[in-house]
């Protein structure tokens, strides 16, 4: 869409001549009240001129449009100018004929939408449906203005970067929407990639690995997912299934295990604290700890397998690592890092500048990740001397903290992963909090090209889509 040239300070637009006598009655007049009041001006558009863009991933229909100007964000909103504090007072009432007008047959409309050439790169539009229960559109206005005012002021922010890396499919149009108490940016691909999940997951364990999904950039509508399988073959066999993920797989056997060690840890361990009872078990119950043993050991070996397979996802194909010592430079590839580098300074030399973390030895998760990785060592590097301290941490309380500590871990990234590296949300696990995909896109020349090849279908040149 064209941003559209006004001297006013909003604009409203509807496809109804009658919304400008309206407006003119209800709203104008009575700003003028004010010596300097907010300035509207209204264009009637004929319905045939709407185009509704990008139905394919959202429906952003509206009863009427408002365009809000520079002047406008920097005269009265900033100034919290009393112009301003009586436009909003005005146009609460001025709204109550659109609210009943919003419900046709069943489906709901949004009253208005709000759009802002934002630094003449983008168009960015609020979305006021859906409406949240708690506040109301007035409110909701208001907070885009000032949210619209913040962009406009400030150099850098997390909301500016957002606006600038979101897919804008035309004319660099990025849209916005009112969730917990502030507006936020939809990335189309993110919420195409969240409707394709869903269904995806349907039928399907959560331990797979996320499929590859292919979408054409001119209907979002029309595209490919592609699962991941593998063809095993062992003792004559074949086996075609999904490839797991890694990471998912043994984490679920640790936290299996640890569900497991639990049990007796409830019904043996825990009661001796009160009872003070039990320091020389029975045969019987001396084989309740061998098999707790067994257990635990298991949690605490897949748990940092779990964290081992993550950090090497989060090492994206291509990366390298340089070091410099005694003046002669060593460049490490992905996966020279993956076999020489310890866990730890993956974490704190590898990851931290890929996903632009935090130093990881300040998180609150770091202490008992050491202690993780510590008792892992001493597990797979027995030391026979160390062996009675060894069996006496896996008794401790703490041992279901330390183990159950690498989910949070793996979270922890996923957030960096999904502000700052989309695209290994492909490798990210399900079930971790960020299960969602950023497809791909393809040009619609090639994506019937590529549909009709994959179903065999035969055509000439002549014939091919463009």
């Amino acid at each position: 869409m064209n941003f559209p040239i006004f001297d006013s300070h909003l604009l409203f637009s509807a496809d109804r001549p009658e919304f400008k006598i309206y407006i003119d009655k209800v709203l104008t007049e009575k700003l003028k009240a004010l010596d300097a009041p907010v300035e509207i001006s209204v264009n009637v558009v004929s319905a045939d001129d709407i185009e509704i863009e990008d139905r394919d991933w959202i429906y952003n229909a509206s009863l009427f449009d408002i365009y809000a100007s520079v002047p406008f964000i920097e005269n009265k909103v900033i100034q919290t100018s009393k112009a301003y504090t009586d436009f909003l007072e005005k146009f609460d009432s001025f709204l109550n004929i659109f609210k009943s007008m919003s419900q046709i047959e069943g489906m709901t409309l949004a009253p208005f939408a709000l759009y802002f050439n934002f630094e003449n790169k983008y168009v960015l539009k609020f979305l006021f449906h859906p409406k949240p229960k708690d506040i109301d559109y007035v409110s909701m206005l208001s907070s885009a203005f000032e949210t619209i005012a913040h962009l406009h002021q400030e150099k850098e922010s997390e909301l500016k970067n957002t606006i600038h890396n979101s897919y804008s499919r035309r004319n660099n149009k990025k849209y916005l929407t009112f969730s917990e108490d502030s507006w936020k940016v939809l990335n189309p691909l993110l919420e195409v990639g969240k409707e394709i999940t869903k269904n995806y997951r349907k039928d399907r364990d959560w331990r797979v690995k996320k499929p590859h999904i292919m979408l054409n950039q001119d209907n979002f509508t029309h595209r490919f997912i592609f699962d991941s399988n593998w063809v095993l073959v062992f003792d004559h066999l074949e086996t075609m299934l999904i490839q797991p993920n890694d990471v998912a797989l043994y984490s679920n056997i640790s936290e299996r295990c640890l569900k497991q060690a639990r049990e007796f840890y409830d019904k043996v361990i825990l009661p001796r604290h009160k009872q003070w009872s039990g320091s020389f078990p029975s045969l019987e119950i001396q084989k309740e700890y061998y098999d707790y043993f067994e257990i635990i050991i298991e949690a605490v070996i897949f748990a940092y397998t779990a964290l081992e397979a993550f950090a090497n996802i989060c090492i994206p194909f291509g990366w390298e690592y340089q070091t410099e010592a005694n003046g002669v430079k060593t460049i490490y590839s992905k996966e020279a890092i993956e076999r020489k580098f310890p866990l730890r300074d993956k974490f704190k030399k590898i990851i931290r500048p890929i996903l632009n973390t935090s130093d990881p030895s300040q998180e609150n998760w770091w202490m008992s990740f050491t202690e993780l990785e510590n008792l892992r060592n001493e597990i797979i590097h027995t030391k026979q001397s160390k062996s009675e301290e060894r069996y006496a941490k896996l008794l401790s309380q703490s041992i279901f903290n330390i183990v159950k500590n690498h989910q949070d871990i793996i979270q922890f990234y996923g957030k960096h992963i999904s502000k700052y590296k989309t695209e290994l949300l492909e490798e990210y696990p399900y079930e971790f909090g960020y299960d969602d995909i950023i497809p791909g896109l393809m040009t619609d020349k090639n994506y019937w090209k590529s549909y009709k090849s994959i179903r065999n279908i035969n055509f000439d040149r002549s014939g091919e889509e463009e």
